[in-house]
């Protein structure tokens, strides 16, 4: 109970201080990701500013900075939860059938839809009616 006691009062420019950081990686993932062509390493690239953000959010808006045996709870268990849905996803992508075409058909099986569909007049055989 002494130790909630002389907790240390949290300023509201510590947050905002935060806020900012933040706001700061989103516009470098959003530069990265349109601005900047970084070919195979802007998943990395993007991901670690993910981490990092997923990082700053639970340490202090969930203040788990304060609690130290949530955190030896929290990213161990968040680690395994996120590894468990990427690898079920991974498997079951890589577990696919590719199915074939029937009888070797080469042209395409479906077919191709207008750009949009309000430009064409109704009644119109370049007009998609969706069946």
């Amino acid at each position: 109970m002494a130790e909630r006691a002389e907790a240390k009062e949290k300023s509201a420019w510590e947050y905002v201080g935060i806020w900012a950081v933040l706001a700061v990686l989103t516009v470098a993932t959003w530069v990265l990701g349109t601005k900047m062509k970084l070919g195979p390493y802007s998943l990395p690239v993007s991901l670690v500013i993910a981490v990092v953000k997923t990082w700053l959010v639970a340490m202090f808006f969930m203040h788990l900075i304060e609690q130290k045996g949530a955190r030896r709870v929290v990213f161990p268990v968040s680690v395994v939860f996120l590894a468990l849905l990427m690898g079920v996803t991974l498997i079951d992508a890589m577990t696919r059938i590719h199915m074939a075409r029937p009888d070797g058909i080469q042209k395409e099986l479906e077919p191709k839809r207008p750009a949009s569909t309000r430009t064409e007049p109704p009644g119109s055989p370049n007009r998609w009616m969706g069946n």
